[in-house]
């Protein structure tokens, strides 16, 4: 079963490039050396400094791999200095999507 993980967190005014492009960095990772993994990051508009992070893990033997990767660890070093607080990190467990079945054809 899929595990599912929404990370939150702001990031300091002065560190947003140096942040995004540790994000970018580490999301060619995951898709590079993670096939397991996807790792998608949202930035708030309304407070530019706060980004949340969705991870989806096809098991939990992936997510494992995942977060003992070298890639997640370099990630990690490469954020947290630049972090304003702490990450928040939620797991999830998927109830429902549109995503579940296909569309009917014409919408």
């Amino acid at each position: 079963m899929p595990v599912y993980e929404i990370a939150q967190f702001e990031i300091r005014p002065d560190a947003r490039t140096r942040a995004e492009r540790a994000m970018h960095e580490f999301a060619n990772y995951v898709r590079a050396e993670l096939p397991d993994t996807s790792w998608t990051t949202y930035r708030d508009p309304g407070a530019p400094a706060h980004y949340m992070a969705v991870t989806v893990n096809v098991s939990p033997a992936a997510r494992t791999r995942q977060r003992n990767a070298p890639g997640t660890q370099a990630f990690l070093a490469a954020i947290e200095p630049l972090l304003d607080r702490a990450i928040s990190i939620t797991d999830c467990e998927l109830v429902t999507s549109s995503d579940l079945a296909r569309r009917p054809k014409g919408r």
